[in-house]
This record gives structure tokens, sequence and C-alpha cells, in this order.
């Protein structure tokens, strides 16, 4: 299942590449105005410093919250393509008001989960002693934990279409239970965001967020399988999901696939 993942995920991406570059440059252009409008209030010297820095932070957060509103509705559209259907860029502007609600919880639950990161660590490094590494270990682990079952929240919210706190217990339900695949999605993220630094407009966050709609995507139908066979244990279901069969007519669908169809796509 995992390489056929990694196939569909490549084949969506260079099927929807302009689309996946049009909404990083949106993403990457709210960034910069963020950081300049953030660094030019810094610079203001006719009010007092704390203040220049509150309003730094605010102008930063209302950033990440415009970023945040933006995923939620480019990850829409992705749930769209992993379901081997079209969008377009006019899809990116018309979801953008329907995730607002969610994109302020998710967006002060990550800056929270940032400032314990920031605060809480070297606060309990500088004690010095095994309390302090004890507990700051602790919180390390937590952290991942919550990044690696928070990566599945847009997939799960475009597709399962739950409320904040469903979709919230559903992300650690899916870690829990998908422990190996979350981390093999991880991994596979960092990589596309590294060539996202390299490539600088590809594969980005819209082609991150592709590749969580499809890794779930196709991880959702081992539940339907479960669904399906009650008569088998539970704990023997798993170690029995016929991945081959599951994703048969997604394969038949994305067809095979030769390097000159990526190339010249209309031959």
């Amino acid at each position: 299942m995992n390489l056929f993942f990694l196939k569909k995920n490549f084949c969506d991406g260079w099927d929807s590449a302009f689309w996946l570059m049009f909404s990083n440059i949106l993403a990457i252009l709210i960034g910069v105005a963020c950081f300049f409008g953030a660094s030019g209030i810094m610079k203001v010297t006719f009010i007092p410093e704390w203040l220049t820095i509150v309003l730094s932070l605010c102008f930063l957060i209302f950033g990440g919250f415009a970023i945040v509103i933006l995923m939620m509705s480019v990850n829409e559209a992705c749930a769209r393509i992993a379901d081997f259907k079209s969008v377009t860029v006019k899809e990116i502007f018309t979801k953008l008001k329907d995730g607002v609600k969610d994109s302020i919880l998710f967006t002060l639950l990550i800056a929270a989960l940032v400032l314990l990161a920031v605060v809480g660590i070297p606060f309990y490094l500088r004690m010095g002693n095994m309390f302090g590494i004890l507990f700051a270990a602790l919180v390390f682990w937590a952290l991942l934990v919550c990044v690696l079952a928070l990566q599945w929240f847009f997939p799960l919210r475009s597709q399962m279409h739950g409320g904040f706190k469903k979709t919230l217990k559903k992300c650690f339900i899916i870690l829990f239970d998908n422990t190996g695949f979350s981390i093999f999605i991880f991994i596979y993220n960092l990589i596309l965001a590294v060539l996202s630094c390299i490539v600088f407009v590809l594969p980005g966050f819209s082609g991150i967020c592709l590749s969580l709609n499809n890794a779930l995507r196709l991880r959702l139908y081992k539940y339907d399988w479960l669904e399906e066979h009650p008569d088998i244990p539970l704990k023997e279901a798993r170690k029995q999901i016929p991945w081959g069969e599951l994703i048969a007519e997604d394969y038949e669908t994305l067809g095979p696939r030769s390097f000159k169809s990526f190339i010249f796509p209309w031959k």
C-alpha cells in the first residue's frame, strides 16, 4: 500500500502542479507580508518598546491565522484531488469562509504548543538536575506525539467532516492505531518540506496537504473492511488487511503511468 501511495501522490501532484504552485505562492505572499509587517512595527520609535513587541506578535499570529484559513481551503480541494476529481483555482477562495472557526481554534492550539516548546523545555533544562531533564524529556515526547497526531487534522476534517473536538480526537485514534504509518508519512512530508526549500514553490504546503489526504483516504479503507468483517476477532483482522484488494479500484483508476505520459500528457 505504501508504494501505491507514493505513486499516486506523485501522479496527483504532477497532474495538479500549477494549482499547487498557485496555492503555495499565495501562502508565501501572506507569510512575507506578515514578516515585513511585524518587522516594520518593531522599528516604530514613537510607541513603547513593549507595545511594539505585543503588536508584532499579534501581527504574526494574525498572519498565521490567515495561512491556516488558506490551508483549510486548500486542504478541501486536495481531498477532491485525492479522490480523482478535478479542482479549480476558484475553489481556493470559495471555501475560505467555511474554515474560519476551526482555523481560530487550530491556530490557538498550535500557538499553545509552540509556547510550551519555547518556554517549557528551556525552563526545565535550566533546573540543572535529573528532574529538570526528566520533565523536559516528557514535554518533548508529548509535543512529538501531538505533532504526529495533528498532521491528520486537516485531511480528517475534509474527509470526515466532523467538528473540531471530534476531529481532534480522531487524530489521536489514527496515530495510536497506525503509529508506524503515521511516522512514515511524517518523514515523507519532512522530505517534501526540504524539497520545498530547494524548489521554492513545489511541493510546498499544498503538496503536503495532498499527500496527507492521499494517505488518509487509502488508510480509511482499512476501517471500512474491518466494519464489513465483524465476525473476525479485531486483533486477527488487523493482521489480515487485504490491501491489494482494497486499493484495486484505485490502482485501476490511476492506471499505468509511463515517463512519457508525465512529459507529454496529451499523447
